[in-house]
């Protein structure tokens, strides 16, 4: 019983930390040496589903024109949208928007989430041991 309570409790640790910790780390370029710019409508689609997808056009340094996508809105965006690019892979971007505003906040939940991980693996172990 105890390990099946403590094995719930690491799979909700590793899910949140899988939904919270995979963006964290794929925006760490942009966090470190990322470019902001504004990005202006190219297109818009409502497929059946009725979810809007627009994507944004954005000018990198190296000259190119790129975009990004922004999926699943209900409601029509209007206007220019904030964006940060990696300017050593301007492909690589984000809307400044979806970047975390409280970085240290977010790596401290991530932590404190790795930690209840770590010791409720553990406690599962040693009740699966000893029960």
């Amino acid at each position: 019983m105890v390990f099946n309570v403590f094995g719930v409790i690491f799979a909700l640790a590793i899910l949140a930390l899988i939904s919270f910790g995979v963006p964290y780390l794929r925006q760490a370029p942009l966090r470190k040496r990322g470019v902001r710019t504004w990005g202006w409508e190219a297109s818009r689609s409502v497929p059946e589903g009725g979810k809007i997808t627009v994507r944004y056009g954005y000018d990198g340094q190296d000259g190119g024109l790129h975009s990004i996508p922004m999926t699943g809105l209900t409601t029509q965006p209007s206007g220019s949208q904030e964006i940060i690019y990696d300017p050593e892979n301007p492909k690589r971007a984000e809307f400044v928007s979806r970047m975390p505003e409280n970085v240290k906040g977010r790596r401290n939940l991530l932590m404190v989430l790795l930690a209840v991980a770590c010791v409720s693996l553990v406690l599962g172990l040693i009740g699966a041991v000893t029960g």
